[in-house]
């Protein structure tokens, strides 16, 4: 069978083949020499020497400045040990043939920091130590003592673990207060603090500046009340307050003083801080690559600062790179500003380690880019929407990653299409808040999106908990043999309305049962199939979902699950009870298959990355039974790709309902159109050709309409495949559902969706179209 799109759109990625960047440049020559950078070196020296000459007249240069506007296409710089206070951004590109590489010089530690040392410390009253500071970076200052992160002056206090702080817990509250006995202090006490609240559902953490305090009935007010009640402070909502000189009264804490521009610290035993190395973090950014192609970079450590792309950055390779406290925040989301920003295209992360950010550590967005073999914890400590990755874009490849530990969910997926994610080790989400899972995503056409081959376990979140979770207005994603466990609500969730999901052959154990929800009780889940899996308590989903083979069973006969064997045992009610699913089951001698995740006679599979043994990665995406055929099928590319348009009129995208469910969002719509639907003007024609359909098979062809005055009806079919054309017209002013049934004739395996209105009047709109193959 002919493979489909999305397989080659990987297999592309992965020989590296790119798509011309669109700039024009005269090639720079091309350098094959090797320099050097060190703490003690001078830029007047030429830079070639790994140390300086006995009569220091020459010898490694001294910054990354003199060396990202030297070097040349093929040069290596390599960075000798210490500390590098500036940002590395190269003047020039590489080449295909001749990328510049920075790197560590073998055997050292060298470490790129957005952090400034803090000098002329002073005592002050009351135990305080003070000293001026010329920058300000707002809600984004951060203090170390070498690289240690010390903790801003907070109430209640709270110091170690980031993702487990001590956290106050609210007795009352409304839209712009809240109400707790034990806050201390006189009236106005917390005026100009920052209160960090998981109020409400506690979805999230906000932020917002303390404006009065009421010390006879302990009430806080803060500005910007909260916009509804899914997130206005209620009873057992934890909270803390900081970054006012009122809470600095214990070791380690510390305050910003804009009025004196000074920094105010309490140390350990009031030990002197000129020799505890403190530093102010005081760049956002330590490597900026922005317009950048062709570099590597191998082995350096980065510190207090993330890494900035753009559109234009292409083909850059990060390998064995780790960066640590890479972007800070509790009143903003930094995820899109401050920390590892894959823009690009055709960029890598290979075998690297990010620790520690207040949002993402990551934020891939672009496309064709590659994330292998790296580990990533300790994200989203603020508690913020965007989880430890965030992953947008399409083509982008995610593999035998351990991304772990999140204040929120672990991986953010909103917006990814075209995409893989497999062999991941994905845990630990929920520290903070409530209502989420390993991976999250909503309002989006995933376009065949694959999700195979993952470990996803252990939601810590207090309230409702999820393994792979897909929220409202998810569509046209493929979920495969995966492992979740330790789930205590649904390993796998997909709230509607949601079209042409499909989760086959996924182990699900020590979990609950499995649902769907709208807030409007839509309950459509039209083309979603659940099959082949074994989960440890029963499916409740509408009658038209496909839900049958499934082992229902909390004892299913695993090998050893508590010790992470999953494999089927001899007498396993799961072996040979699946039915056969192209692209997904593959069974000896005509056998039905297993169920689960992990068939008998195969090897067996392990997720998560491994420093010491880089994987292999295979990309091989086949078409999968009953996925959609059609592409760009919502029309969230914001386009028409994929289509033709023909006529005198007009087709073009236009504003979707979004979510559309009256959830304080809009008007109740029968169907979500997310962020874009398509709207038809005119004498217009789209079409698109459908290629891999099978001979003498029937098929059902489904969509989306509506039209604005009843009088210019719209027409939806299928021709080519061996009859007269198939249709259907819609001249609803409501969006309904049309579907076309057709049987290809003998030979057929391509065939033309199309859309068309043939006369003039108002507009018509599409959306969420379907063909399963």
């Amino acid at each position: 069978m002919k493979q489909n799109s999305l397989r080659i759109f990987l297999t592309l990625l992965v020989l590296g083949i790119a798509a011309a960047n669109g700039r024009t440049e005269e090639p720079a020559a091309v350098g094959e020499s090797v320099y050097y950078v060190a703490p003690a070196g001078d830029d007047a020296w030429s830079g070639r020497l790994a140390e300086p000459s006995a009569d220091k007249t020459d010898g490694p240069w001294k910054t990354l400045a003199k060396a990202g506007a030297t070097v040349q296409p093929g040069d290596t710089c390599r960075l000798r040990k210490g500390v590098y206070r500036e940002v590395l951004k190269p003047e020039r590109d590489g080449t295909p043939e001749a990328p510049i590489t920075f790197e560590a010089q073998p055997g050292e530690d060298a470490c790129l920091s957005g952090a400034d040392r803090v000098i002329n410390w002073q005592a002050a009253d009351d135990g305080f130590f003070k000293a001026s500071l010329a920058w300000d970076l707002a809600d984004q200052n951060q203090l170390f003592a070498g690289d240690q992160m010390l903790t801003e002056a907070c109430w209640p206090n709270s110091h170690g673990n980031l993702l487990k702080p001590v956290r106050a817990v609210v007795e009352s509250g409304s839209d712009s207060t809240i109400m707790d006995s034990k806050l201390p202090g006189g009236d106005d006490f917390w005026k100009g603090a920052v209160l960090w609240c998981a109020g409400g559902e506690r979805w999230y953490c906000w932020s917002a500046t303390v404006t009065g305090f009421d010390a006879k009935t302990k009430t806080l007010t803060f500005e910007k009340p909260q916009p509804d009640k899914w997130y206005t402070p209620r009873k057992g909502n934890e909270y803390v307050l900081m970054g006012t000189l009122m809470a600095i009264d214990a070791d380690g804490e510390w305050i910003f003083d804009r009025a004196q521009k000074c920094l105010l610290l309490r140390t350990p035993g009031g030990k002197d801080p000129n020799g505890l190395g403190i530093e102010a973090k005081r760049r956002i950014h330590v490597m900026d690559f922005s317009g950048r192609s062709h570099i590597r970079i191998q082995g350096l450590r980065f510190h207090a600062g993330g890494v900035l792309t753009d559109a234009k950055s292409s083909h850059l390779l990060f390998r064995n790179v780790k960066g640590e406290y890479i972007g800070h925040s509790y009143v903003n989301d930094v995820s899109e500003s401050g920390t590892v920003l894959i823009k690009g295209h055709h960029i890598e992360l290979h075998s690297c380690e990010l620790t520690y950010a207040s949002g993402s550590l990551i934020r891939m967005e672009g496309h064709d880019n590659r994330l292998i073999n790296c580990f990533i914890h300790d994200g989203d400590y603020a508690g913020k929407w965007n989880g430890t990755a965030s992953f947008s874009g399409r083509r982008q490849l995610i593999s035998h990653n351990t991304i772990r530990d999140s204040g929120r969910d672990v991986c953010s997926l909103h917006g990814l299409m075209e995409s893989l994610i497999q062999y991941n080790d994905l845990s630990h989400s929920g520290w903070l808040t409530s209502d989420l899972g390993m991976t999250y995503g909503h309002n989006t056409d995933f376009m065949g999106t694959v999700i195979r081959y993952n470990w996803a376990h252990d939601n810590l979140a207090q309230g409702h908990t999820a393994g792979i979770y897909f929220d409202h207005c998810s569509h046209n994603a493929i979920v495969h043999h995966n492992i979740v466990w330790n789930i205590r609500g649904m390993p796998l969730q997909v709230n509607n309305p949601s079209y042409f999901m499909l989760c086959y052959n996924n182990t699900l154990w020590k979990s609950g049962g499995i649902s769907t929800f709208d807030h409007s009780h839509r309950n459509d889940m039209f083309g979603c199939r659940f099959q082949n899996n074994i989960t440890a308590q029963g499916l409740k989903l509408p009658p038209h979902v496909v839900v049958t083979p499934n082992l229902i069973d909390p004892n299913p006969g695993l090998t050893n699950p508590e010790q992470g064997n999953f494999e089927l045992r001899p007498n396993s009610k799961a072996r040979g009870a699946g039915v056969p699913l192209a692209g997904i089951t593959a069974a000896a001698g005509g056998e039905a298959p297993d169920l689960g995740a992990c068939p008998s006679g195969l090897p067996a599979w392990k997720a998560g990355h491994d420093f010491k043994n880089p994987p292999e990665v295979n990309v091989d995406v086949p078409e999968v039974a009953s996925s959609n055929a059609i592409r760009n099928a919502a029309f969230e590319l914001g386009s028409t790709e994929c289509w033709t348009v023909s006529g005198e009129g007009k087709a073009r995208t236009s504003k979707g309902n979004g979510w559309g469910n009256g959830f304080g969002r809009g008007a109740v719509e029968k169907t979500g159109t997310s962020n874009h639907e398509l709207k038809l003007t005119g004498k217009v024609r789209i079409a698109q050709v459908i290629e891999g359909l099978k001979p003498n098979t029937k098929y059902q062809l489904s969509g989306w309409f509506k039209v604005t005055d009843g009088k210019s009806p719209v027409t939806f079919g299928v021709s080519g495949y061996g009859g007269a054309d198939a249709t259907v017209s819609c001249a609803d002013k409501g969006w309904e559902r049309k579907t076309v049934d057709f049987t290809t004739g003998a030979g057929v395996t391509k065939v033309t969706v199309f859309i068309a209105r043939t006369a003039d009047g108002d507009d018509a709109f599409v959306d969420n179209l379907g063909l399963p193959r």
